[in-house]
């Protein structure tokens, strides 16, 4: 079984506030996309909206940043926020970042782009509180999920049965079924839920599906 995370990634105050309270009352846990413009070529909201809208549900912030460190003071001291997720790939270290992030009580995620192997970061498995594997393109929505996304959840779960695994970029009804049967236990979408005639109905279509 995997939980459905509907993911947020925009660039538009007014559209943040929008999609998040077509989520808020639907989903427990909302995943809000925040990129630099280094990591990944666009640009999102930042922390300070983050901030300016409390919302009814849990939050978790997938950081797409070159620099970690400069987010998380400003993200930790929200109650909402229940995880920060940041890259592998960063040039800087990796473990300071996750020492920082779990100083404030919050849970840590690692994301990790497809080309990057899944064993790499196998050595911070048993520091960190979940995998993300990204499908496609960092800091993009609208992306069709990887083929190889299948086996690269298993080579996880082989590496650590216990560590939570989440899927993000281009996870919709067609694949939501196999990701979760594979192994992921989150699975954030965008595009399938927001571009959705009814929110709800959607967001309980594909749990179903993934249940």
């Amino acid at each position: 079984m995997a939980i459905i995370v509907p993911g947020i990634l925009t660039n538009n105050e007014q559209d943040y506030e929008k999609r998040l309270a077509r989520a808020e009352h639907v989903a427990d846990l909302v995943q809000i996309d925040l990129v630099d413009g280094k990591f990944s070529p666009n640009i999102t909201v930042g922390a300070h909206v983050i901030a300016k809208y409390p919302p009814a549900c849990m939050l978790e912030v997938q950081l797409m940043v070159v620099y970690p460190i400069n987010y998380t003071d400003d993200l930790s001291r929200l109650e909402y926020v229940s995880r920060i997720i940041f890259p592998f790939e960063i040039p800087g270290d990796v473990a300071n970042v996750i020492y920082t992030i779990r100083k404030f009580g919050k849970q840590v995620g690692l994301s990790l782009n497809p080309e990057t192997p899944v064993a790499a970061a196998g050595h911070f498995f048993d520091d960190i509180d979940l995998l993300l594997l990204l499908t496609g393109r960092p800091g993009y929505s609208g992306q069709k999920l990887s083929e190889a996304t299948y086996a690269r959840i298993k080579q996880a779960k082989n590496l650590n049965r216990e560590l939570p695994v989440e899927i993000d970029i281009g996870v919709d009804y067609q694949n939501a079924r196999k990701l979760a049967h594979s192994g992921a236990d989150f699975l954030v979408s965008s595009s399938a839920l927001y571009n959705a005639p009814d929110f709800r109905v959607a967001y309980e279509k594909m749990s179903k599906l993934a249940a």
